[in-house]
């Protein structure tokens, strides 16, 4: 899914309470003006490397999150309405959380490669599915990458009806081999 200005507009004020353009010195409405992977990424990393030099870590962290998880009417959503009643239904169909698994797998969401591991769900995948940054090999701070950590809470928790922590371990964009998840239920 790729960045979306609005959605980390309205995430940057559901977590800090303000607007970006009052904390932040890059420009949010030059990304529209981009048309490059390569600008976009760089892009990104620039908004990254000053997000993370205005606000704490944990908070540039949850504000990625939130930009992955919205389920805000009116807001760009990175996950839709239609993939959480896939995985609700799926979830229903299923005698356990292993066979959950295996048909989030089967139905090719969250990356193929879901599998339990105690009370860890764990993820990985050999390729960025982030359309902003996945077509360059700019290494983008894996505060960006909390994004993915919001996608798999939304979607887990939708799923289970109940809280779930993620860790994001690794990620392509950011330099490793693969996008590496666990998601503990």
């Amino acid at each position: 899914m790729p960045f979306h200005v609005s959605r980390f507009k309205w995430s940057f004020n559901e977590i800090t309470g303000k607007d970006p353009s009052s904390v932040l010195d890059v420009d949010l409405s030059e990304y529209a003006q981009l048309n490059t992977p390569i600008q976009k990424a760089k892009f990104i990393k620039r908004l990254m490397d000053d997000l993370l030099s205005k606000t704490s870590k944990t908070v540039a962290q949850k504000i990625m999150r939130e930009c992955g998880s919205v389920y805000q009417i009116g807001v760009s959503q990175c996950v839709g309405v239609p993939m959480i009643k896939k995985a609700k239904k799926l979830y229903k169909e299923s005698r356990d959380i292993k066979e959950f698994l295996i048909k989030l797998n089967e139905h090719h969401i969250g990356g193929r490669n879901l599998r339990l591991e105690g009370d860890v769900i764990k993820t990985s995948y050999e390729r960025c599915y982030c359309g902003a940054v996945s077509k360059t090999k700019e290494k983008i701070p894996l505060t960006y990458c909390y994004c993915g950590a919001g996608w798999f809470k939304r979607v887990f928790e939708e799923a289970l009806s109940k809280p779930v922590k993620v860790e994001v371990l690794q990620t392509i964009a950011n330099g490793a081999d693969t996008c590496e998840f666990r998601i503990h239920i």
